[in-house]
């Protein structure tokens, strides 16, 4: 492979592999290795170029690797919104050109300008800028799909990190890693050792962090005195694009037989049904209240239930707590709603009745905390991916982390969009030591412990219910009091890099040369 290519097609054609390793690092192959590489193509493209024309080269790495890694997506947004896939394909696109394309061009145009520099420093704040551009995608955007991190969720000793710095640490590292072998290559032709000695500092740094997080893992064994049974229930109901009474009795259905086949609590435990369990108004069916409170009494467990609430001429995307003494548990509004899907440009009109088949929500404004068994830090589908909405669930007092989600409609049966949103979840655990739960309709759904590792799950497209013993964890990791700090540091780092870096004459730049007077 060549370190400096010359030509326009030999640079995009190293971006495009920059973009296949990408893809190669989550599921359905999800090898971890090519994670490290994904960012060295691409790296060693930009490298002389100017930062107007790295940019453009970034751009096209975040146009092809989101395509890659969720080709998935235009299928379900052609079947969802009743779209040709044309026009799927046509709206996809101008979502990745907004939403990755922008942050990892700008990440390409500085990292034009960084690798100028010489010195192991020019890797730390290449790395340092990648964090950087994953915090204005995930915060300013508000799309955290796939960050780099999350190609490492199953080397469990490097993600202990993210309880300290959150997702964007494991990120940092491994941009770290892709900056330092890619300017070992770029400095290969002066010398083996002297391109071994790029990678020194950087190596001891990521092996440091990956050997201190595995002498923090206790035993999978030690299971703490107060610990409590929860169940998890996996009914692989097909989705349904339009409900109707008969689809919200069969569902409903599953849903009971499979918590009755569960093995009976020997003491107060928790069970819980994915998002979409109830397609009906539990508020509207008193019937159907009692007889799920019942249930939770007779299993001695208190029943999570994902459905729609209609209160004051709005609908909301929820989930209600029955507990096993009878008592109101309590309901969780979704707060961050899928674009247009639930949340349409102009807001969800205000409606008097209850929609049979709701397509338009209302945000939640408040934390997912519910008081059962422990609190509970409830989050709906795809908002477990956003680190600082669970992060404060668990500074709000929440104990156990609960997911309930329906990935039915994302993949179309492929079981790759599942598999990917099991995968970053499991963080969130990491971020606030505690222990996940998650229900999903078709899958993935399982559980997690503090440290990241599974303890159990069902694979996607299958029915039955997965049992744990977990418990209440309190306290706070530095993520959860301190946030964003990290990556935020990184970002001012990466500013101030930047700037020293355009300076004629400093860290490697050449000055120009002087003008005829």
């Amino acid at each position: 492979m060549p370190t400096r290519p010359r030509s326009v097609p030999a640079r995009a054609a190293l971006v495009l592999l920059g973009a296949g390793c990408y893809w190669l690092a989550f599921a359905p192959v999800d090898c971890a290795l090519a994670g490290w590489l994904a960012l060295v193509p691409v790296l060693l493209a930009v490298r002389g170029e100017s930062p107007g024309r790295a940019f453009l080269y970034g751009a096209l790495f975040g146009f092809a690797s989101p395509w890659l890694i969720t080709w998935w997506l235009a299928q379900a947004v052609a079947h969802y919104f009743g779209w040709g896939m044309p026009l799927a394909v046509l709206a996809m696109s101008a979502a990745y050109l907004i939403a990755v394309s922008l942050p990892f061009g700008l990440f390409a145009a500085g990292a034009s300008v960084l690798l100028r520099r010489d010195g192991p420093s020019a890797s730390f704040a290449i790395a340092a800028l990648w964090a950087a551009c994953e915090l204005l995608r995930a915060r300013a955007i508000g799309q955290p799909w796939a960050l780099l991190g999350y190609t490492q969720h199953a080397n469990v000793g490097l993600l202990q990190i993210a309880s300290v710095t959150g997702i964007y640490g494991v990120s940092f590292l491994v941009a770290l890693g892709a900056a330092a072998v890619a300017r070992a290559a770029l400095v290969l032709r002066h010398g083996f050792w002297r391109a071994a000695g790029t990678l020194v500092l950087p190596g001891l740094v990521v092996a440091a962090v990956w050997v201190d997080g595995a002498a923090t893992l206790p035993r999978r064994s030690d299971v703490p005195d107060e610990s409590f049974p929860v169940v998890a229930v996996q009914t692989n109901a097909a989705p349904s694009f339009r409900w109707n009474r008969g689809y919200a009795e069969r569902t409903l259905l599953a849903h009971v037989r499979a918590t009755e086949a569960a093995p009976p609590f020997e003491r107060h435990g928790l069970v819980v049904w994915p998002e979409n369990a109830l397609a009906l108004y539990l508020e509207n069916e008193p019937l159907v209240a009692a007889q799920l409170r019942t249930l939770a009494a007779r299993q001695g467990a208190d029943l999570l239930v994902g459905g729609p609430r209609h209160e004051g001429g709005h609908v909301f995307n929820s989930a209600t707590l029955l507990t096993a003494g009878g008592r109101d548990g309590g309901h969780y509004d979704k707060q961050h709603l899928v674009a247009f899907a639930e949340a349409p440009p102009l807001g969800a009109p205000e409606a008097d009745e209850a929609d049979e088949s709701p397509r338009a929500f209302t945000a939640g404004d408040s934390a997912g905390v519910l008081r059962g068994v422990v609190p509970l830090g409830v989050s709906i589908c795809h908002e477990v991916i956003y680190p600082e909405l669970i992060a404060g669930e668990a500074a709000a007092g929440a104990e156990l982390l609960v997911n309930i989600s329906n990935d039915g409609w994302l993949d179309g049966g492929y079981a790759i969009a599942s598999r990917q949103h099991m995968a970053m979840a499991t963080l969130r655990a990491i971020e606030t030591r505690r222990y996940l739960v998650r229900a999903a309709t078709t899958g993935v759904s399982g559980v997690v412990d503090p440290f990241g590792r599974v303890i159990d799950t069902l694979d996607p497209g299958t029915a039955g219910v997965v049992t744990a013993a977990v418990a209440g964890r309190r306290g706070r990791t530095p993520y959860v009091s301190m946030g964003d700090a990290f990556a935020v540091v990184c970002a001012l780092v990466a500013v101030a890099a930047l700037a020293r870096g355009r300076l004629p004459g400093v860290a490697g730049v050449p000055a120009p040369a002087p003008q005829p007077s």
